[in-house]
């Protein structure tokens, strides 16, 4: 069967493929969440090493990130494109047949690398195959998949993980995966790839090591103990290994990532407030389906259906958000979506065995609506700033530090939370027994980790009162521009 070219009457099928395989690839970051209790209990393994089930998908994406810009220019992005979509759809099937938590780890690494190399590619591709007329209505499509999928996956992961088992949830990936590379082969518009392009070798290596390393100490240093000499030796090697990359990077001809865009004061500020608020989100879709379950003793179907309301409303504020851009100063939207998450944050540091499902799917809601409000914006402002030949490279970063900063927010929580039960346990141990003991000491440690998350997404109020900016050109531009580069 001959391939399509870049014509007008193939762009409806260049976006199924595009769509399709983008929204599988995010929705494995939301649908694990719910069933993880579920996941630990069949594979009797404690949090601190189920988490890696999720922190470990992100960290493969945070790591795939910087390289995939070469290997895109390499082997040309169509190509890059389908190898993705055949790893993730293999990764997916293999996840399913795990037969112990360590391989289940292993298999979404790979899957977490697959998933990565899609996300960036995929916005590459609409730019250099879909006509120019069509790339607006493309990037909209491309924004909406990268938003229904993750709004969704932890609703759809709870009634797939209620009805059929939680491995239905990567068996699932299977046939849309096939489906996605078959239209990506036969209707993408295949471009060579540049034979003289070089990787820096030097500067993955130290960008590895100190992402894996860093990781490693927040999620081992609990049970290593923080002070310990394998422990500090983990934050060393981490400290070390990203201190060498931005040397590297500053000094390499070939960078593997220009980082000089964070000379740009906007950008900069506007990364940090996007990693503070990529922290907030992953607090609540990491603790909450596991209080719900572990605590109350609801289903991974009724934790899964309260994070709907909440995520379908963060897409209709993230629309209109960008219609008030038009009107307003964007850093409003910032600050007041950063009050909204706080407030919503501290609220479930307070949760009890007795709140209801009202009351959790209520501050649900206010915490999706203040990241619908605030995210976006903020990447509208950061971007803006970027010249256009630095825009694919600042485009990575953003993508990369946000995946790096969700799995060490997981990391981190997950090792308070351990850390904080264990304590609940020994004081509770002459008030409660049995099962109550554990369901309140989660409770209370649910509670803790909840207040150090309240404490991180507070610092991005302040901070947004940096991105105010008198508009040198509308607010509609910056936010083609964002989109343009996400």
């Amino acid at each position: 069967m001959k391939q399509a070219k870049g014509t007008k009457d193939s762009f409806i099928f260049i976006m199924i493929a595009i769509f399709l395989g983008n929204f599988i690839a995010m929705l494995n970051s939301g649908t694990v969440n719910v069933a993880l209790p579920k996941i630990m209990n069949d594979l009797h393994s404690s949090i601190n090493t189920a988490q890696w089930v999720v922190t470990g998908f992100m960290l493969a994406i945070g790591i795939i990130a910087p390289v995939t810009g070469y290997l895109g220019n390499k082997i040309g992005y169509k190509n890059l494109y389908v190898y993705a979509l055949i790893g993730l759809t293999a990764s997916s099937a293999l996840c399913g047949l795990s037969w112990n938590m360590s391989s289940l780890i292993v298999f979404r690494f790979l899957q977490g690398f697959s998933s990565g190399l899609i996300q960036i590619s995929t916005m590459t591709i609409i730019f250099q195959s879909v006509n120019k007329e069509k790339q607006s209505m493309a990037t909209s499509l491309w924004t909406v998949s990268l938003m229904v999928a993750p709004a969704i996956g932890p609703t759809l992961g709870g009634i797939l993980t209620h009805s059929l088992g939680w491995k239905a949830l990567f068996f699932a990936n299977v046939p849309f995966g096939i489906i996605a590379a078959l239209f990506a082969y036969f209707f993408i518009p295949a471009r060579e790839g540049a034979k003289d392009v070089s990787l820096d070798f030097m500067g993955l290596l130290t960008v590895v090591v100190g992402n894996v390393s860093l990781l490693m100490y927040f999620t081992k240093g609990a049970d290593l103990g923080w002070l310990s000499v394998p422990a500090l030796s983990l934050l060393f090697f981490g400290v070390v290994g990203i201190a060498a990359f931005i040397w590297r990077e500053l000094t390499a001809k070939e960078p593997l990532l220009n980082i000089r865009v964070f000379k740009y004061a906007k950008f900069s500020w506007g990364m940090v407030i996007n990693c503070l608020i990529s922290v907030g989100l992953y607090s609540s879709v990491f603790l909450v389906p596991i209080f719900m379950e572990e605590a109350q003793g609801e289903s991974s179907f009724t934790a899964g259906m309260i994070m709907l309301p909440g995520a379908l409303l963060m897409i209709i504020v993230t629309l209109i958000g960008g219609k008030l851009q038009e009107k307003i100063d964007s850093f409003w939207l910032v600050l007041f979506g950063g009050c909204l998450l706080s407030l919503a944050t501290w609220e479930f540091s307070r949760l009890s065995m007795n709140s209801s499902i009202v009351y959790i799917t209520f501050w649900m809601v206010i915490r999706y609506i203040g990241i619908g409000l605030a995210a976006s914006p903020a990447m509208s402002i950061s971007m803006s700033v970027i010249p256009r030949e630095n825009a694919g490279h600042a485009s990575t970063i953003s993508n990369w530090l946000r995946q790096a900063m969700a799995a060490l927010a997981i990391a981190i929580f997950s090792s308070i939370l351990a850390a904080r039960t264990q304590t609940h346990l020994l004081a509770l141990s002459g008030e409660k027994t049995g099962e109550a003991l554990k369901r309140f000491a989660l409770v209370y440690a649910t509670n803790d980790t909840f207040l150090v998350g309240t404490f991180v997404t507070i610092m991005a109020i302040p901070l947004s009162l940096l991105l105010k900016q008198k508009k040198s050109k509308s607010s509609k531009e910056n936010l083609a521009t964002a989109e343009r580069n996400l």
